[in-house]
């Protein structure tokens, strides 16, 4: 009487395991990401709305012309030479050829 009820419980497990708990949980995902989206797509319209009237606010002010002393955006201030690096709180070497680079945290 017991092998009745536990051989088709050991033969649907593999299947449930490979087939129905992936399709089960793709839908469920599914239907979160769509209430998600439907809940928020009032919000995400009315702050495009807002960001279109203030570009159109801002090009009206005439922010979206440059000058002709703004073309470097101050550049020309900067030092065209970088410090290299130095031990224990020296002076570094003038002629240093490394890399700076920055690694963004979400990348």
């Amino acid at each position: 009487m017991l092998t009745l009820f536990v051989m088709p419980l050991l033969a649907i497990t593999p299947l449930a395991t490979l087939v129905i708990f992936p399709v089960l949980w793709r839908t469920l995902g599914s239907a979160l990401g769509w209430y998600l989206r439907k809940k928020t797509d009032g919000r995400r319209c009315h702050v495009l709305d807002l960001v279109e009237k203030d570009e159109e606010q801002y090009r009206k002010q005439g922010g979206g012309q440059k000058s002709s002393s703004d073309e470097d955006g101050g550049w020309e201030t900067v030092d065209s030479y970088a410090l290299g690096t130095s031990c224990n709180g020296g002076k570094g070497e003038k002629d240093w050829d490394g890399i700076v680079g920055f690694f963004h945290p979400f990348w």
